[in-house]
């Protein structure tokens, strides 16, 4: 009889921990869900970071393209503060419903934070034609990625 009741005894242990086991990944996978943020919650997050940069870019006037000091001055003013913002961002994390849309407009915002890193650099080695595209292609890609971020609901202007 010692052994049977040794192995219900097993059993139960071994029951409890099974069942121990479960709880904690249902609550652990329940915390995981919890800890990511509302729609409203990530898009209230961006508009706060758009807020800190949008009033910074208002303030620098869009050049002509056809005068290569005042792009060069514009570009050196704007790279870093869209970089700050576009670091900020990506820091967030998107809820799941979000994401693959997320995605595709940080990967556009790259892209134009590409172009402009080329503009500047042409523009330091007095490669004006090469920095008036990359500036006017910036410009121009900005309308696809506002589109985008609005269908997401991030501002635009100044996201």
């Amino acid at each position: 009889m010692s052994a049977l009741r040794g192995r219900r005894t097993l059993l139960g242990v071994a029951a409890a921990a099974v069942a121990t086991g479960v709880v904690a990944v249902i609550l652990v996978a329940s915390a995981r869900s919890s800890d990511e943020p509302t729609r409203a919650q990530y898009l209230a997050e961006v508009a706060a970071i758009c807020r800190v940069y949008g009033p910074k870019l208002d303030t620098i006037r869009p050049p002509d393209v056809a005068e290569p000091a005042n792009v060069i001055d514009a570009v050196d003013r704007v790279l870093p503060l869209v970089t700050a913002q576009l670091r900020r961002v990506k820091a967030l994390e998107p809820p799941e419903e979000l994401r693959p849309k997320v995605e595709r407009w940080l990967a556009l915002q790259d892209r134009r934070l590409g172009m402009l890193e080329k503009a500047q650099a042409a523009g330091r080695q007095q490669d004006f034609r090469t920095m008036s595209v990359a500036y006017v292609d910036f410009m121009l890609e900005g309308s696809e990625t506002g589109r985008l971020g609005e269908r997401i609901g991030i501002p635009h202007p100044p996201c």
